[in-house]
């Protein structure tokens, strides 16, 4: 659960894995994520919006290349960009400078 400036919150998510991917999002897979969040909070808020994502992934998570001494190439190969870009940006930047 993530907050906003304006007080509105960001609930989930769930990830899917499969060769091919159902286009629709699942009700049982959002009411689990809504059931937890009453556990913790109490109440559920009511659900303005929801998003479905795709997200490329592979055997490994993250893919780090040099093409260039100057140049790195890293891409996160599953849904948790946003969990681990700060992190790994922060690496790379270590590793080309220092």
């Amino acid at each position: 659960v993530v907050q906003s400036a304006d007080g509105s919150l960001v609930v989930g998510d769930s990830h899917h894995y499969g060769l091919t991917l159902d286009p629709f999002g699942s009700e049982a897979v959002d009411q689990l994520i809504l059931d937890e969040f009453r556990t913790l909070f109490g109440t559920v808020p009511g659900v303005l919006a929801r998003w479905t994502g795709s997200y490329a992934s592979a055997k490994n998570s993250v893919l780090r290349d040099t093409p260039h001494k100057d140049v790195r190439l890293v891409i996160v190969t599953s849904g948790s960009g946003a969990s681990t870009g700060f992190g790994l940006g922060e690496e790379t930047i270590l590793e080309m400078f220092g």
